[in-house]
């Protein structure tokens, strides 16, 4: 399936253009939104290549990995980014929200959005995500989207440099098309 731009309540998901490099490094690139991410900040080529592949994937005739630009419907800014990829066979949202943004709701509005594509447009049988368990507010969006919480791994993810590089637990978790549909 081609690429499917959407909307939700506040927010428009659209391409990334190589345009977006600056607010994307601007995230992508500080420990404090990092914080919580395997590896912490990314480089400048990091974010790069990370670019190149979003557009890549969007214009792709087969699109299996949807990643979009979150941008504000009333004023086009770029706030973050919505993932919904590795599909079909393993289907995993993701989101990340410039930290400007945070606790606004817009982690669970993008979260929702993308079950949404998942399952009412593309059909998928069952979705994961999966966050550092130190990040109460990641879980917390997967909760509220409903989803549940499958597995909780060990000592499974090193942590950032902002986590002293210590190896934190990780939680896994899912939700399939008929719970999404009982919702």
């Amino acid at each position: 399936m081609k690429f499917i731009e959407l909307e939700s309540e506040r927010l428009a998901y659209r391409k990334f253009n190589d345009s977006d490099f600056p607010i994307v490094f601007d995230w992508l690139n500080n420990a404090e939104n990092m914080k919580y991410r395997k590896g912490g900040p990314r480089s400048e080529a990091e974010v790069r290549d990370y670019l190149s592949w979003a557009i890549t994937n969007a214009e792709a005739d087969d699109c299996t990995n949807y990643e979009y630009a979150a941008v504000l419907k009333d004023d086009h800014t770029l706030i973050g980014a919505a993932s919904l990829f590795r599909l079909p066979d393993d289907p995993e949202l993701g989101w990340t929200v410039h930290r400007n943004y945070w606790k606004r709701g817009y982690g669970t509005e993008i979260g929702r959005t993308m079950l949404k594509l998942g399952f009412d447009i593309l059909s998928l049988r069952r979705i994961t995500a999966g966050c550092n368990a130190r990040n109460h507010a990641s879980y917390k969006i997967m909760e509220r989207i409903g989803m549940r919480r499958e597995a909780h791994f060990i000592k499974s993810q090193l942590g950032s440099s902002e986590l002293n590089n210590e190896w934190c637990d990780r939680f896994q978790y899912a939700i399939l098309r008929e719970e999404w549909i009982e919702r």
